[in-house]
């Protein structure tokens, strides 16, 4: 704290005016002792007590001053006070230039002018263009702010204040440190510039440039924008964020990376909500989720996550229209996809279809459950379809649900619950085609190798019925549920992330 020194009523002595008025020198409004004295053959005056001073529009008190006529400067000793409209400087040494109202203060500086106060060591002060800084360090205090620097420069009648050189802002709602910022006391808005780092109890924000608005708490982030909050991390060069709504907007591109559910989001658009805890993505968006020895990428119009309440922190995540899958050994479409962290399940809806390998699997809706980072389990529901194609036609089951089982994030063994049926290409010796074989059973078995259907169990006894080629029709040649959508199937990632057509 810093201490506002009292003027005192001094006994008027007659001024002494040691020029013309149109030189602007510097006037003595009083002193106790004034002695007339020379020092290296330069004539000074020495005031003692209740010094004051005048040069037009500033008035200076201190407790002693020596006055060099000539130069119309003078330094000043003990209590100084600087009086200028309704700025106040205080300090125990001055140096005043009269012919460029330039001030120099050293030793318990402060400057007040009822919006921000400057305390340091050194101070200097132009009062003509009215201009305060200092370079040797110092803290200006707003209101609930402290900001501390290496150097600040105070244009007064602008309201601007610049600092440099490790700036550091301590405030009961935020922290920060920058290399270059610049602040306005009138309007409370801060502009910060270079290496910044911005701390609240919430978040920790790491970006090159940007400003804030204190009143309306606003805030804009540019280059290399890094947000860390918790397990969650968003990287941008454009993010505008509302406090007041507790609401961000990032733009021309993003990637948010959620280290508990193990995802990556990037888009060009998003919107986040700290107190829903929930986040948007769109426009080119899709979303990376890391497994073992691969990657399953996720694209679609709106992806979405969200924490699924106060009370329950399980994490989740969607996906809504046109959404696509890729990985190495499985890819997919559907029009929307949810994954909660509380089972580990991705759940398909809405025409969803699965590629694994060159098999196709569909169903009213999907499960797909992780474990251990690797595919483990899959769930055809309802209008289940399986269709492996060969050269010429396509091998078909069909059922009510089919469970698919993984290993090593590829389908190793399927099993049919309910109405299954099967269609299946027989061949002879020399691989030719002679005729298909048409079963149904309550529950059939299917074995996975060379990444196709190798063999079908028919766990119950089969009703079967085989068709030689030559008799065979259109309609001997699909299950009722068939359908081969291979054009949708997604070519590669790169169709994901950049929309490129697909590969012929």
């Amino acid at each position: 704290m810093y201490k506002y020194f009292s003027i005192l009523f001094l006994y008027i002595i007659p001024s002494l005016v040691f020029a013309q008025d149109d030189k602007k020198e510097v006037e003595i409004i009083n002193a106790d002792l004034l002695r007339f004295s020379e020092v290296n053959g330069k004539k000074l005056t020495k005031l003692i007590g209740y010094v004051q001073l005048r040069q037009e529009d500033v008035m200076m008190y201190c407790d002693s001053a020596l006055l060099d006529k000539e130069l119309n400067t003078f330094d000043a000793f003990g209590s100084v006070h600087i009086v200028q409209d309704t700025t106040h400087t205080y300090a125990r040494f001055l140096h005043y230039d009269g012919p460029t109202k330039m001030a120099t203060l050293r030793q318990s500086v402060v400057l007040t002018d009822g919006k921000a106060r400057i305390v340091t060591e050194e101070l200097f002060y132009n009062m003509r263009d009215k201009i305060a800084y200092y370079v040797v360090g110092g803290r200006v205090y707003r209101e609930e702010s402290v900001i501390k620097s290496r150097a600040a420069y105070y244009y007064t009648n602008s309201g601007d204040v610049y600092f440099n050189g490790k700036v550091d802002i301590t405030d009961p709602k935020y922290k920060l440190t920058s290399d270059t910022l610049k602040y306005n006391v009138n309007t409370d808005l801060t502009t910060f510039f270079g290496n910044t780092i911005i701390y609240n109890d919430e978040s920790e924000i790491h970006c090159n440039n940007g400003w804030f608005d204190t009143k309306s708490n606003i805030a804009s982030f540019g280059k290399k924008t890094e947000i860390l909050n918790g397990t969650q991390q968003l990287k941008t060069d454009s993010l505008y964020y509302d406090r007041g709504r507790f609401a961000g907007n990032a733009f021309n591109g993003f990637v948010w990376i959620d280290s508990t559910m193990g995802i990556e989001i990037h888009a060009k658009r998003g919107d986040y909500y700290d107190e829903q805890k929930k986040m948007y993505a769109y426009q080119n968006a899709f979303a990376i989720y890391k497994m073992d020895d691969d990657s399953l990428f996720i694209a679609g119009d709106t992806l979405y996550s969200q924490e699924h309440s106060a009370t329950d922190s399980t994490k989740e995540f969607s996906v809504y229209h046109h959404t696509k899958i890729f990985m190495r050994s499985m890819q997919g479409v559907c029009d929307s996809l949810f994954y909660s962290m509380k089972d580990s399940t991705f759940r398909f809806y809405k025409d969803p279809i699965l590629w694994s390998d060159s098999t196709q699997l569909s169903g009213d809706s999907i499960h797909l459950i992780i474990k251990d980072k690797k595919a483990d389990m899959l769930t055809l529901f309802y209008h289940a379809l399986i269709v492996s194609p060969e050269s010429k036609y396509y091998n078909q089951i069909q059922g009510r649900i089919v469970y698919g089982y993984f290993k090593d994030n590829s389908l190793d063994r399927m099993r049919v619950e309910g109405n299954a049926e099967s269609l299946y290409f027989g061949k002879d010796d020399k691989e030719k085609y002679i005729g298909a074989n048409r079963a149904t059973s309550a529950r059939m078995a299917m074995y996975f190798g060379e990444k196709k259907i190798q063999k079908v169990v028919f766990i119950e006894k089969p009703d079967a019925v085989f068709i030689p080629l030559k008799m065979l029709t259109d309609t001997d040649q699909k299950l009722d549920l068939f359908r081969w959508l291979i054009a949708r199937k997604p070519a590669s990632r790169e169709e994901l992330i950049f929309g490129t057509p697909k590969k012929q």
